[in-house]
């Protein structure tokens, strides 16, 4: 696609987002299906990895969605593919070296403010919107970036 596809591409995983799946699953509900994911798998999939891993202080499920966005296009498929155990890891890493120089940070705590792993905060961020401006962001910042590094890989 043209610039206005990619542009699309990264308003629907923001709008994903938006409309209540977890960064994680906005991201590789968009870009899975593309890749040969069915979309209810990648949603599937894509699920324990919101809220920092399942609220437990980890990474942003925005860089982990990506992450699995990567493996789906460029991922080794046997345990002697050497070049591809390479490649994934490459591109992983650089991918997550891109995301900290964007956001500051690759842990949920760190771009959200908030440690959802604490008792009462995922309720108060939720009651008080609190993830309604960084979330959005990092599934755009991580889509930005999943844009630019699988420029030939997407259609």
């Amino acid at each position: 696609p043209g610039a206005a596809g990619l542009n699309a591409r990264i308003e629907k995983a923001v709008q994903r987002f938006v409309d209540g799946y977890s960064c994680a699953q906005a991201l590789l509900s968009v870009y899975g299906p593309e890749l040969g994911l069915e979309e209810t798998m990648a949603l599937k999939i894509a699920s324990p990895l919101g809220g920092g891993v399942s609220r437990t202080d980890g990474p942003c499920g925005a860089a982990t969605g990506a992450i699995l966005v990567l493996g789906c296009a460029l991922g080794h498929r046997g345990p002697d593919d050497e070049a591809g155990k390479e490649r994934i890891r490459d591109y992983t890493q650089e991918f997550l070296l891109r995301y900290e120089e964007r956001k500051g940070s690759t842990m949920c705590t760190d771009i959200l403010g908030h440690n959802l792993s604490e008792p009462g905060v995922a309720e108060m961020v939720k009651e008080k919107e609190l993830s309604k401006e960084p979330c959005p962001e990092a599934v755009r910042t991580a889509a930005e970036l999943l844009e630019e590094m699988l420029e030939g890989e997407l259609r």
